[in-house]
């Protein structure tokens, strides 16, 4: 498969629906940030777990969590509802730790790294026309 790279700003895509490996949803409707459903994950660290909020936009790094994270802890991110792990075996490059991924419609899915304070993050999407029809407003759709 061919690889192609694109930047974009931040909070360029809004991400609307989000799955665990087994296909639960992690969209939270009852948790809102940036005027959108958050994307949440159990996360385990120090022997306690609580829920993390990830805002929805690709590239804005904020997010509320229920338990106190401090820089350079790893994280164990599971599903909130089946409890699968989502961690990777791709490992970050610059902490050197598996990374962790949500999937999107189609096949696409966003790849993090679990350590606190690392941006390392990366989007993959394999049917652009597909992928863009989700993510966009149809005035702001780029056209193919």
């Amino acid at each position: 498969m061919e690889e192609v790279r694109i930047k974009l700003p931040p909070g360029t895509i809004l991400i609307k629906k989000a799955a665990c490996p087994k296909g639960c949803s992690l969209i939270n409707p009852d948790k809102i940030l940036s005027g959108k459903p958050a994307i949440s994950a159990l996360v385990r660290v120090r022997g306690v777990s609580g829920l993390i909020h990830f805002n929805p936009y690709y590239g804005i790094f904020e997010y509320e969590c229920e338990i106190d994270l401090r820089a350079g802890d790893i994280v164990g991110v599971y599903c909130p509802r089946c409890g699968v792990s989502l961690t990777t075996q791709e490992q970050c490059g610059i902490c050197r730790v598996p990374m962790f991924a949500i999937h999107l419609p189609d096949g696409g899915e966003v790849r993090a790294c679990p350590t606190v304070g690392c941006h390392n993050h990366q989007l993959t999407i394999v049917d652009l026309d597909a992928q863009f029809a989700e993510y966009y407003n149809e005035e702001r759709r780029p056209k193919m």
